[in-house]
């Protein structure tokens, strides 16, 4: 860039910009030798040859994403549970199958399956007594004829598959024990009800390897870990943890120049269907993988598949990714980590998931743990419930199958001049010929690789692996964290922000909790048994105390923050008046202080 004393003459062709984005005017000078002209107040940047010139004052932005914070966990039911069998009432409050199996007889809502040999029901095919294949029982719910179709002539009624009976709940989780070589510890944790249409439980074994592993089973059978979405096209061998050696076993033979893969710090093209995970999801795949290898060796009496001992061991193995709402997975392949709360994937790669790769977050699995465990059985029939499975799984993600907004991605080295003059005049972007994107290269070779990037980055991740939103604790610190970096930026009406977050946040959130303490149930502190209405005798069945679901705090706790904001901030008379009366409304319920409230018996 180059000083001049005094404006230089231009051709007739220049074309004046009366203001230029920061974003916009960085790419510029990146691809185009500018000079910067120096006059009394007002600073010129004329292009040597270019023909572009500007004119105005310049000033500072900053640029932020926004979207969802990041989020990276395990997938986990509501309460977590360790294995898909049904207990009802009977394990208490954390549905623990070793307390349900304690009492004198156990009775589930289970599938008729049982051994003929033994005669004892079973959940298996086999028998695990015997070992003989079991058979479906089918009887009809109202003349009560053992059937052998699920279909009554005699009746016309459909048979149900399932039925309510004795199941031999103690000795089961003693027999799988014995065979996993795992004792069980408390709470071994089932489900009150099974969802599927014939009730089919999960074997036993199973649940007793993701307890003794600290693992966690979804709806489907399946261990799951949930990371927000990051496209990446390059990456450096020195930010993913990952060695040259085993860089070049997985392919990756040279750097985006062409030459030998020698150093950590050369640029490589991240192949389509590689991906770069959280190290913590990485740490929580190696105990599935710990998982799967014992179940094959101790359950199905076959060698182990994984035998991998730390994520370091886990590189070059596939899992599957899957978005919420769909029902086909997508093969990828691991092949290093990150210490942030994203997965690292192709464009194209999310994109295949039905995703735009815009913060979305989406599952992650390993590949043989939804080939060996997932059951389209476990699964309810009902709207929805195949959604959110692996249903089909795809092996090979193809470009023009992703949607098209994958398709508007840039694969150039630098932007040319005419993008920057289709943007002066205000083109469409589909308009835009001069830049080539991944649309261009559809159903050519080079739609897989050959991907290119206009500007380059010193690390992956910043200093901060971790956003402000996703490590402060409650709600009111984010919220307060919000109106400090409002207060702090002039563009942002501050006001605005507080009587937004007022109208669409914490007065409805404040309604619908009042409203739901009018028609809240009644649980017990001991089985879980909950009551629409409390019972004349004052406690469960069982005998203990029965609580509210929902009580005053809960409804209260946003309410000191939303006055406490409309006093401070100028939010009108509305919003104020607005507050106040859900504030007398909550007190004609709960009274103003303790002991406010009358009862039935104080009208007599």
């Amino acid at each position: 860039m180059e000083k001049l004393g005094a404006p230089h003459d231009v051709s007739a062709d220049n074309v004046i910009l009366k203001e230029i984005e920061a974003e916009i005017f960085y790419q510029l000078l990146l691809s185009n030798p500018i000079k910067i002209v120096e006059t009394d107040s007002v600073p010129q940047i004329i292009s040597s040859g270019t023909g572009i010139r500007i004119k105005p004052k310049f000033s500072a932005s900053i640029g932020v994403r926004i979207g969802r914070p990041e989020k990276a966990a395990a997938r986990l039911m509501k309460p977590p549970v360790h294995t898909l069998f049904p207990i009802g009432n009977k394990g208490g409050m954390t549905r623990d199958l070793v307390k349900a199996s304690m009492g004198s007889e156990f009775y589930c809502n289970i599938f008729n399956r049982t051994c003929k040999n033994c005669n004892i029901p079973s959940i298996s095919i086999k028998c695990q007594n015997c070992g003989t294949k079991t058979t479906i029982e089918h009887t009809c719910s109202i003349c009560r004829s053992v059937l052998d179709a699920p279909f009554c002539q005699k009746c016309k009624k459909k048979v149900p598959t399932y039925s309510f009976k004795p199941f031999p709940l103690k000795d089961r989780i003693l027999a799988a024990q014995e065979k996993i070589g795992v004792r069980v510890q408390e709470p071994f944790k089932g489900v009150m009800e099974l969802i599927n249409q014939d009730r089919i439980a999960e074997p036993l074994e199973k649940g007793l390897i993701r307890q003794s592993l600290d693992l966690t089973v979804f709806k489907d059978g399946t261990v799951r870990y949930d990371a927000t979405n990051s496209p990446l096209t390059h990456f450096k061998p020195a930010w993913i943890g990952t060695s040259i050696e085993k860089l070049r076993e997985l392919g990756y033979d040279s750097d985006i120049d062409g030459n030998a893969l020698a150093s950590p710090d050369q640029t490589i093209e991240i192949k389509m269907q590689d991906v770069i995970i959280p190290l913590e999801s990485g740490k929580y795949l190696v105990q599935t993988c710990k998982y799967i290898d014992t179940e094959l060796i101790k359950f199905y009496n076959k060698p182990a598949f994984y035998d991998v001992k730390n994520t370091d061991d886990l590189i070059g193995h596939l899992l599957i990714g899957l978005a919420p709402h769909t029902s086909v997975g997508i093969v990828g392949r691991i092949i290093g980590y990150t210490e942030t709360h994203v997965c690292f994937g192709t464009p194209n790669w999310h994109s295949a998931k039905r995703r735009d790769a815009d913060g979305d977050a989406d599952s992650i699995m390993l590949l043989m743990d939804s080939l060996l465990n997932f059951s389209r059985l476990f699964l309810s029939d009902k709207i929805g419930g195949l959604m959110d499975a692996p249903l089909l799984i795809q092996p090979v993600v193809l470009p023009h199958e992703s949607q098209p907004q994958a398709h508007n991605f840039e694969v150039v080295k630098k932007l040319p001049l005419e993008f920057f003059e289709d943007t002066i005049s205000a083109k469409k972007s589909s308009e835009v010929k001069s830049v080539e994107i991944i649309k261009t290269r559809l159903e050519t070779e080079r739609q897989f690789y050959d991907y290119y990037f206009t500007h380059t980055t010193s690390a992956l991740v910043t200093s901060r692996s971790r956003s402000a939103y996703s490590t402060l604790g409650s709600m009111l610190d984010k919220f307060d964290m919000q109106i400090r970096n409002a207060e702090l930026i002039s563009a942002v009406d501050t006001t605005e922000i507080v009587t937004n977050v007022i109208t669409t946040h914490l007065v409805p959130d404040i309604i619908g909790n009042l409203r739901a303490y009018g028609r809240q149930k009644f649980r017990c502190t001991s089985c879980g048994r909950k009551y629409r209405r409390t019972p004349l005798l004052q406690h469960c069945v069982c005998g203990n105390k029965l609580i509210q679901t929902i009580t005053r705090p809960s409804i209260e706790k946003y309410l000191r923050l939303a006055k406490r904001l409309v006093e401070k901030y100028d939010v009108g008379p509305y919003l104020k008046g607005r507050i106040g009366t859900l504030e007398d409304e909550i007190n004609l319920v709960f009274g103003k202080r303790s002991g406010d409230q009358l009862l039935l018996t104080d009208y007599n």
